[in-house]
């Protein structure tokens, strides 16, 4: 189907294919070949595609040129995927012109109602897909002999995902709820133990005063040992009393 949308004066010459081939092949064996592929498809060689579909629509509806070049644009992104293979091209030449109306802002979006099941799904698609097109297909659109739809493209779908980026919002965080008597559990106090005075920093243990035990509380004390050696050995046994 390219040979409705390609230049035609490039196209090759039976001598200029020999050299092409190295010489393999002579000009008889070139015609015979172009024969054989003409009686397989059956001689149907003009079969009807994108483009002749998308020029009767052009003709119709009087389109310009810019919306016709985007919608090539965009057919020639859907070749670069499988979601399109099995589309008919009548319905990828009516999606393609009216989302290259809607992107130029020539037209606004029909309702569910005025599409068929076939074409809103190949719309979705097409859309889908316009957001990461070929750098070479964005090359080849972005020259003045195309429009440059390339350029127009691209700032309809920054403009798109702005709008839906400020419709979303920001998500709120959640409030967390903040006991302030409770620290948390596995960090250790700079001070002392007072619960009112923890930082939740991970430092080391701080040796406890006496004061912190039961003593402090009015609670019986455990008996305490005077600091005497002689009673200190005849307690653990390590010496004998004189």
């Amino acid at each position: 189907a390219a040979k409705y949308g390609d230049e035609k004066g490039r196209i090759p010459q039976i001598h200029q294919l020999e050299d092409i081939c190295c010489g393999l092949y002579n000009a008889g064996l070139f015609t015979q070949m172009e024969w054989h592929v003409l009686e397989t498809l059956e001689w149907v060689i003009g079969y009807p595609t994108v483009d002749f579909f998308s020029q009767l629509i052009v003709l119709e509806e009087g389109d310009d040129q810019v919306v016709t070049h985007m919608a090539a644009y965009l057919c020639e992104i859907a070749l670069y995927h499988r979601d399109f293979v099995s589309t008919r091209p009548t319905v990828m030449a009516r999606s393609s012109l009216d989302l290259a109306r809607v992107i130029l802002g020539r037209a606004e979006v029909k309702n569910e109602e005025d599409w068929d099941r076939m074409e809103n799904a190949t719309w979705i698609a097409l859309l889908r897909h316009c957001q990461s097109p070929s750098p070479t297909l964005v090359r080849k659109y972005s020259t003045a002999g195309y429009s440059g739809v390339s350029q127009r493209l691209a700032r309809f779908t920054a403009e798109q995902n702005a709008i839906a980026h400020r419709a979303t919002g920001p998500a709120t965080p959640r409030a967390k709820t903040i006991n302030r008597y409770m620290g948390n559990i596995y960090s250790t106090s700079q001070k002392g133990h007072n619960v009112l005075d923890v930082h939740d920093y991970p430092t080391p243990p701080i040796t406890p005063y006496s004061n912190c035990w039961m003593g402090s509380q009015g609670l019986p004390r455990m008996p305490r040992l005077p600091p005497n050696d002689a009673i200190c050995d005849r307690y653990y046994g390590f010496g004998t009393a004189s």
